[in-house]
């Protein structure tokens, strides 16, 4: 391929890996990347890889894949601690996590070495940083100024999640992740953690509006050194005295924050294309972030080096790259509002708040945790009955759950003919105003409530999520779906988000 000018705005982990591979891949070409901030005062401690991300770095570039492996921690288990006890999941992360200034430096000198021109400061505006170049990629993060200039075709959307989340980290070793709610007298926090090294472990906490509110943290009191938020550092450390053991939260312009989620109708514009956060994000509750942000850069170098020619090549990117991004974007608004609305299930016992937890988004069911956590699944399925462990089946677990009784009810099993008042839903935010609506139209408490609607999947997680919600204001409620779902709908069952399931009728 002839001589080409690149452009890269943005030094984050999609633009800098972007930029090693396609100089890489074409020694001649003038690849100049701008970089606003050194790796040293990035945001954020430690960022998470998957087992499959790191393979793809791997495959695609041997030498940062390597670099990575090196610099890195391994960890794979996870646990709820909650004030009933403590429920562990083996097997729960596959990759490992690294201090976000490693990941970055490791890249940044890659691409040096690769002969990448990385500039410091911030990049050229619009025109400018498009007057001669033959390819222009705004890797310029969530906010990007770049995106706003390449025409309405772009298309972007944002939504704002109702939850804060603040970013910190604290020099405590952790085995593994540890998802952990503190109650003090302003409200829940709820703390995911991981470590990043031996000593070393990222906080994410998170909390409602009202919580931040009562507890006088809605307006932050900064440093100047960092722009961290210390009233918060000091709260938090204190409410999460028990997991620290005496050791403070550090921040790194940590700030109470609503996570935003940036979608886009198109992602590039003749020359120009988006990359990473610029393009899209996703809640970090799935820990996604880097995970699109690398993937995406070895999704276009390998469309140019396919196609041939650059607009051509950002054409057949999007078509090919685009439907995993909003995969994992539905897996995260789902997971999303799980967290948003997480104090609403603190009454559920470790065991049932670790499954429901893993079947937030539909992704991981009864039956995979009965593979990869036997005893897991069976102490899940024994809290959920009331039963002794040993009377829970070491399969056939689905027909079992739906062949347990209603505790408190005429019902001898959870699979019946349709019950109640019928109301359909047709939204995805169940803790939202449409999930208020419907409660409000829903009959009074201790009522059966039905909830009907389309076949498709996402469709009957939509009910599930209203069905919690119903239950919490105290309505008994049984959720309508295909016989191809039960599946589905006994996990629904056992993680409190239903109490009664039927078929459809036209699929009965």
């Amino acid at each position: 391929m002839k001589h080409r000018l690149v452009q890269v705005a943005g030094g984050g982990p999609a633009g800098l890996f972007a930029a090693r591979l396609l100089k890489r891949a074409w020694p001649g070409w003038d690849v100049r990347l701008y970089e606003r901030l050194p790796a040293e005062q990035t945001f954020g401690f430690g960022v998470g890889l998957t087992g499959r991300t790191l393979a793809a770095v791997r495959e695609a570039d041997p030498e940062v894949g390597d670099d990575l492996i090196a610099a890195a921690w391994p960890f794979s288990t996870a646990e709820f601690r909650l004030p009933q006890g403590t429920a562990a999941i083996p097997g729960f992360h596959s990759g490992v996590a690294i201090g976000r200034a490693a990941l970055l430096r490791i890249l940044a000198r890659r691409a040096q070495d690769a002969g990448v021109k990385v500039e410091s400061g911030p990049a050229p505006g619009w025109p400018e940083i498009a007057a001669d170049a033959d390819l222009v990629i705004a890797a310029d993060g969530a906010g990007s100024e770049l995106r706003g200039k390449l025409g309405d075709g772009i298309g972007p959307s944002v939504s704002v999640a109702r939850g804060n989340f603040f970013w910190c980290g604290s020099e405590v070793p952790l085995g593994g992740t540890v998802f952990m709610p503190v109650r003090t007298e302003h409200g829940v926090f709820t703390a995911h953690a991981y470590p990043y090294s031996g000593q070393r472990s990222t906080f994410v906490i998170d909390a409602s509006d009202a919580t931040i509110e009562a507890a006088g943290l809605a307006s932050p009191a900064c440093t100047a050194q960092d722009g961290s938020d210390e009233r918060s550092l000091d709260y938090l450390s204190e409410a999460f005295a028990g997991i620290l053991g005496g050791r403070p939260f550090a921040g790194n312009r940590s700030r109470w924050t609503h996570f935003r989620t940036v979608r886009c109708a198109r992602w590039s514009a003749g020359q120009a294309v988006l990359l990473g956060d610029a393009a899209a994000t996703a809640h970090p509750t799935i820990g996604s972030g880097t995970k699109l942000a690398l993937e995406s850069a070895i999704a276009l170098v390998a469309a140019i080096r396919e196609t041939g020619e650059v607009e051509p090549a950002l054409a057949a990117f999007e078509r090919a790259r685009r439907p995993a991004v909003e995969r994992l974007q539905a897996l995260a608004d789902r997971s999303q509002q799980w967290w948003d609305s997480f104090e609403h299930r603190l009454g559920l016992g470790p065991a049932r708040t670790a499954a429901a937890f893993l079947s937030r988004a539909g992704a991981v069911s009864l039956d995979d945790l009965a593979r990869t956590g036997p005893s897991l699944a069976a102490s899940v399925l024994a809290e959920w009955a009331g039963a002794p462990a040993p009377a829970v089946p070491a399969g056939g677990l689905r027909d079992w759950v739906l062949s347990q009784p209603l505790p408190g009810t005429a019902f001898t099993r959870r699979l019946v003919e349709p019950a109640g008042t019928a109301l359909a839903v047709g939204t995805s935010d169940a803790w939202g105003p449409d999930g208020d609506r419907i409660l409000a139209e829903a009959p009074g408490p201790g009522q059966i409530v039905r909830l009907v609607g389309g076949p498709d999947p996402e469709q009957l997680r939509n009910r599930l999520a209203v069905a919690e919600r119903l239950r919490a204001a105290g309505r008994v409620v049984q959720v309508a779906g295909p016989r191809s779902s039960l599946g589905e709908l006994a996990d629904g069952l056992v993680a409190g988000r239903a109490d009664l399931v039927c078929l459809d009728p036209a699929d009965d």
